[in-house]
């Protein structure tokens, strides 16, 4: 009985090991906050928060071979935060906003049918704060 239990609890220890993972993601979110709502589709990303601290990461699809940019916007009321995107294997910054901020803008154009990570950073706590981010297709 002692073997048939050693076994289960070595076969279980694999499958969380294997299941709670990162493998595969480029970035990992690891955050404290409240009140957060967040979308995330291939083409659209937002979230909105009363408080939040940490990182958050979000990615979006450019399908196909097609040119495209992303729309961004974004406010926060406290703190200060720093946002970045990857979209070959470089972790570049996109904007940096603090208390009483906004932006809007939009990214440099991209090609290629590759996953563009989007990298939320506070460095501390962060209150009522919002961004949003739309993949657009380049005008030809």
């Amino acid at each position: 009985m002692k073997k048939f239990a050693s076994a289960i609890l070595a076969v279980v220890t694999l499958v969380l090991c294997f299941t709670l993972s990162a493998c595969g993601n480029k970035y990992v979110s690891r955050y404290n906050a409240t009140l957060m709502v967040r979308t995330n589709t291939s083409e659209k990303a937002s979230v909105s928060f009363d408080s939040f601290s940490g990182t958050y990461v979000m990615h979006l699809k450019n399908n196909g071979s097609d040119e495209a940019f992303i729309a961004y916007e974004g406010t926060l009321r406290e703190g200060n935060i720093k946002v970045y995107y990857d979209f070959n294997g470089e972790k570049l910054n996109l904007f940096d906003i603090g208390t009483d901020g906004s932006v809007d803008g939009k990214t440099e154009t991209f090609a290629g049918n590759k996953t563009i990570y989007i990298i939320i950073e506070s460095d501390g706590k962060c209150r009522d704060g919002g961004f949003s981010f739309v993949l657009n297709k380049s005008e030809k």
